[in-house]
């Protein structure tokens, strides 16, 4: 059992090759099982009807690990779903296009990948204390709330690295073979937490686990342009958007806000705000970004990243978590504004 400690453990200064990694120490609510990554592929792949969770406003990582997890069991010979609080932005249903979605449970086994904590879970949440729970969980992030027994690689690239550990266990274990249809959305999940390899979470081992996925034939200059340069008409709106409201309340900190009224009234979905931060963020001389995204009345999600202060401290004032550069977490209060105030608050402490 996991000893109850103050925060995840940070990554090491000096960082080792995935394969050396162990599940670590978390904060944790009650005592939850670490397992190995060899316990948590057996657990894994007993499993005969699994769901897989992704977290809310999913993202190309927890979008990717799920749907490579749905063909590592499909490549044994079992049928995944998988569950989302809210339909997938346009840009990453490619990589469901064999992976039904559901939102009937009756007989499915519940799996979570990249969801550090329940409230990330959005309404899906109530299953971690209803009586039903989660088997297990899988996650990549320093900070959070471990809600069932877990395989976790603080600090690694992304959940997709990850879940990549395990399934090289798996094949070990002569559990199943890696194939290409594995191969594909792992990558993608992959590149879509280092920023395409260019955030500072990208290492060597990231790397080598990226050659090892090449090595399948997958092709990654397309998974690439479905990621990053094909966007639609509303995306692009959405980016726009975005530019024209910047605003820097404090010096090398620029962010926006994005009331649910105004997106409504230019017809923009909530998802395609997905890439506001990057736009946010490409300001020059921005150490601090956000982006402030009205979801319903009273109820604002943040997105946090930064080039070198621990945005992961911030997020975690309001419940959130994350990583020292890229967090995230959701304010409830009255107005956006009251929201921005709140969050500059913290923001000048971690300046």
């Amino acid at each position: 059992m996991v000893r109850t400690s103050p925060s995840f453990s940070k990554k090491s200064a000096n960082p080792k090759h995935r394969q050396n990694r162990t599940a670590r120490e978390t904060t944790v609510m009650r005592e939850i099982t670490a397992l190995s990554a060899t316990a948590f592929a057996k657990a894994l792949f007993a499993i005969e009807h699994p769901v897989i969770f992704t977290h809310t406003h999913p993202d190309g990582d927890t979008v990717g690990t799920a749907a490579a997890l749905a063909a590592a069991y499909r490549a044994t010979g079992k049928v995944a779903f998988y569950a989302s609080e809210e339909p997938l932005p346009e840009r990453l249903a490619f990589l469901m296009e064999k992976t039904p979605r559901t939102e009937c449970f009756d007989g499915l086994v519940r799996i979570a990948v990249d969801v550090a904590s329940p409230v990330q879970l959005g309404r899906y949440a109530e299953k971690v204390t209803d009586g039903t729970g989660f088997a297990l969980m899988l996650d990549h992030h320093e900070v959070g709330e471990p809600f069932a027994p877990y395989f976790l690689i603080p600090g690694a690239s992304s959940a997709g690295e990850v879940l990549l550990t395990v399934l090289e266990e798996a094949e070990k274990l002569g559990i199943l073979t890696l194939t290409r249809e594995i191969a594909a959305p792992l990558y993608a999940a992959i590149s879509s937490d280092t920023g395409c390899f260019r955030f500072s979470n990208t290492e060597a081992s990231t790397h080598l686990a990226v050659a090892k996925l090449l090595s399948f034939g997958i092709d990654a200059a397309d998974i690439n342009h479905r990621l990053y340069e094909s966007k639609s008409r509303t995306q692009i709106a959405a980016e726009g958007l975005t530019a024209d409201h910047l605003r820097t309340p404090l010096p090398h900190v620029a962010g926006v806000l994005i009331p649910r009224a105004m997106r409504e009234s230019l017809g923009i979905p909530l998802s395609d705000f997905e890439t506001a931060i990057d736009v946010v963020r490409s300001l020059a001389g921005t150490e601090i970004a956000y982006v402030i995204k009205e979801t319903d009345a009273g109820v604002f999600r943040v997105s946090l990243r930064s080039t070198g202060a621990d945005v992961s401290a911030v997020t975690a004032s309001f419940g959130g978590g994350g990583h020292v550069r890229a967090a995230g977490c959701t304010i409830r209060v009255g107005s956006i504004e009251a929201a921005e105030d709140m969050l500059l608050e913290k923001i000048k402490k971690a300046l």
